[in-house]
């Protein structure tokens, strides 16, 4: 058995295709438990939607970074971009050893993305509302 989790180097391309060309508006990543190793998931297209995004996030932990874009209040208004990271590990119907393993996992993953610049851990669907991902990235 590995000891430790692994990043899959296909994370840190895609990464950098989100964050450096802008290719994509999220990507979201999960544990291969038979390999140990951190894979892409889900690869969110540049036009996708937030609801999208969070219609891929289902009863089990998933690790994702979205390219949130707001407009500020002040005035004249702002464009804010963040880069946020995203640590899903719903509380229902998940094995503990499953949780234990994703959150052992998460700082391996975060080491290899640079440039992050917000991060949240949801444990419920109301921690990634649009309208919390959009105070984070305000704020």
């Amino acid at each position: 058995m590995n000891v430790g989790t692994h990043v899959s180097d296909d994370c840190v391309t895609e990464f950098n295709k989100l964050k450096l060309g802008k290719q994509y508006r999220y990507l979201t990543f999960k544990l291969n438990t038979e390999t140990n190793q951190i894979v892409v998931d889900q690869i969110g297209q540049r036009d996708s939607t937030y609801a999208e995004f969070v219609g891929h996030l289902q009863n089990e932990s998933r690790y994702a970074v979205y390219d949130y874009q707001a407009v500020t209040d002040d005035v004249p208004p702002r464009q804010v971009e963040k880069l946020v990271f995203i640590f899903w590990s719903p509380d229902a119907n998940q094995p503990v050893k499953q949780k234990m393993s994703y959150a052992a996992g998460k700082e391996a993953l975060k080491k290899k993305l640079n440039g992050l610049s917000k991060e949240i851990q949801a444990n419920d669907p109301s921690e990634v509302e649009e309208a919390e991902m959009r105070k984070l990235v305000l704020n």
